[in-house]
């Protein structure tokens, strides 16, 4: 039998190492210091299990590890990584040593322990999974509208009866439908109510996905039926159709805003929506992306000096220049952004699935088409440029959207144009 006392320093070492190479990794910058002293605490833990192996206290010193790592949230990439780098120092000297009936043992052992952990990690997984789905579900039914939504609704209760019938406590007579012309979503994805979605790319897009996640649900039910359940294999595959489900969702809300913004009344003069719309349609759409875990920005725009337009060359030309830079603005922007003309000559431009470094290109690149821009008015050449403020909204903050988080984002990117005209105009801030 192998005296894992024996080994302990060398494990020790190996622990240590491993634990260096991920606290100096840029994916453990963000984490504080007081996730280093967890993860410092975990290592003493996991130096107990391999102490208490082949004793009467092992499966019980396993339990309580488990119960550390769950209960402090340690990512599973994190735990079966170590434990894995654990194995290979021990095995490769048990090897060296030629100690043949060693290794077995001592692989038995690693096979067990890591086993157990992806048996625990695979249940806190489903718990998890659940809980954002109620999430999800929960921020789109506060939407006012749901339009297309509703459909994005529906997967959702379907992905949840999946995730129900995995733990075991699905409705007696309830199952999930295996066949994607058959459940809610994929019913109306197949005898869709306005023929013209159809016809886009994102619809194609949804389709191919919808299938690729009812094949990954066919998988993912064989293994939880068969004899032998791989739990690391059910974590992956899930992880993989929690991803497939959410770019589900990306697209729908693409096609859904589209339809939005084809629906609503526009401002007379650049045909682009009015502010008295840009309240109700910010909190659906930061409601849409906290419910699709996405990013979301706003961009705010002023014509520099536009009031020197109006008094040299008249209302009419002041006119003409708004339209010129709405059109600008709708030729460089998706069919799916929201751009309001929030008043005279001040513009908000709301930008689903865009993070901050995005929408800061964008911005920059209005900017730049703006001070190229060229227009003739009556013999007169006009030229304007435009000074920008970008905000990103947080869709991680799981509160419920309000006026006040409207207000609040408002200002910000009030504040943000205001600096760039503070600093020079002509710029994004």
């Amino acid at each position: 039998m192998l005296q894992w006392k024996s080994y302990l320093p060398i494990i020790r070492l190996t622990l240590e190492r491993f634990t260096q190479d991920v606290q100096s990794s840029e994916c453990f910058a963000h984490y504080d210091s007081s996730y280093g002293q967890v993860i410092n605490e975990q290592k003493e833990r996991l130096l107990v299990v391999f102490d208490s192996f082949d004793t009467q206290d092992e499966a019980e010193t396993i339990e309580d590890y488990l119960d550390f790592c769950i209960h402090n949230d340690l990512p599973y990439l994190f735990i079966h990584s170590e434990l894995s780098s654990v194995a290979r120092e021990i095995l490769g000297l048990l090897a060296s040593e030629e100690k043949c009936s060693s290794i077995a043992h001592a692989n038995t052992q690693f096979t067990h322990l890591e086993s157990r952990i992806a048996e625990e990690y695979y249940h806190q997984f489903l718990r998890k999974l659940a809980t954002k789905h109620h999430v999800r579900l929960s921020h789109l039914s506060h939407l006012i509208e749901k339009h297309l939504m509703i459909h994005y609704q529906h997967h959702l209760e379907w992905m949840l009866l999946l995730i129900a019938e995995l733990q075991g406590t699905a409705r007696e007579g309830s199952h999930c439908e295996l066949d994607h012309t058959q459940c809610s979503f994929g019913q109306w994805l197949h005898n869709p109510s306005i023929p013209y979605l159809s016809n886009t790319s994102h619809f194609s897009d949804i389709q191919r996905l919808h299938i690729t996640l009812h094949e990954l649900a066919f998988n993912i039910f064989s293994q939880h039926n068969s004899k032998i359940l791989d739990h690391k294999n059910m974590i992956q595959m899930l992880q993989h159709l929690d991803y497939t489900s959410l770019e589900i969702g990306n697209e729908i809300a693409i096609i859904n805003d589209m339809l939005i913004i084809g629906e609503y009344t526009k401002d007379p003069l650049t045909g682009l929506l009015g502010r008295r719309l840009f309240e109700k349609i910010v909190m659906g759409q930061i409601e849409i992306a906290k419910a699709t875990e996405s990013e979301c920005s706003i961009i705010m725009c002023d014509l520099d000096h536009f009031k020197e337009v109006n008094d040299r060359f008249g209302h009419l030309a002041g006119d003409e220049v708004i339209k010129n830079f709405a059109v600008s603005l709708q030729t460089t922007l998706r069919k799916s952004d929201f751009i309001f003309r929030f008043g005279g000559e001040e513009f908000l431009i709301l930008l689903p699935s865009t993070n901050y470094k995005e929408a800061h290109l964008l911005a920059e690149k209005i900017c730049r088409r703006s001070n190229e821009s060229k227009l003739e008015y009556e013999g007169d050449l006009l030229t304007y440029t435009v000074s920008i403020g970008v905000c990103e909204i947080d869709t991680h903050d799981l509160a419920f959207v309000t006026k006040d988080t409207i207000q609040k984002y408002i200002q910000m990117v009030d504040a943000k144009l205001y600096l760039a005209k503070q600093n020079g105009r002509n710029r994004v801030e």
